[in-house]
């Protein structure tokens, strides 16, 4: 299965597909309400925020893919947008209401999920960085600055993996 063909499919299946995402974190609300308590609430949680961030790599990699082969313009023009809104609902609804219930802390999940924030935070400046460097670059930073700017980002990169593995 290719990248076109999974996404075809997600909006060959739209409907079924933006049912389950505006209604899981309310699923999971009601979850935790029916069954509460610190030592099953956090795992529910969790669960809930691991398909949100599966949305979201979702919702990255078809943003990344559909820039490298039509650009934005193709974006705007073709795209579904409730398809485009259902994942950062998703992950912020899901955010709010576990926030709710629990302190982030105690949800396995949120660790990771700050992690990732960093490691793709890093990496789209980076890459930023390196899409826009030129010759001319060096002549009017001094290198020294630059190599200073790039360890800052490397930086919180490495943040970010230490907090996905949690160490």
């Amino acid at each position: 299965m290719t990248l076109e063909a999974l996404f075809s499919q997600i909006v060959n299946y739209r409907d079924i597909i933006l049912f389950f995402i505006l209604i899981a974190p309310w699923l999971t609300w009601l979850i935790c309400f029916l069954i509460p308590g610190y030592w099953e609430e956090p795992y529910v949680l969790s669960f809930n925020l691991w398909f949100a961030l599966i949305t979201m790599f979702f919702w990255v990699g078809y943003l990344a893919y559909a820039t490298n082969t039509g650009g934005w313009s193709l974006v705007v023009k073709q795209a579904d947008f409730l398809l485009l809104a259902a994942p950062p609902y998703y992950l912020l609804s899901s955010l709010w209401i576990s926030k709710q219930r629990i302190p982030l802390d105690f949800i396995p999940a949120f660790r990771t999920l700050e992690g990732f924030i960093f490691l793709a935070g890093a990496f789209l400046v980076l890459s930023w960085m390196l899409s826009r460097i030129r010759i001319i670059f060096f002549s009017a930073l001094p290198s020294s600055t630059f190599l200073v700017i790039l360890a800052i980002v490397l930086t919180l990169g490495y943040l970010g993996y230490r907090q996905v593995l949690g160490k």
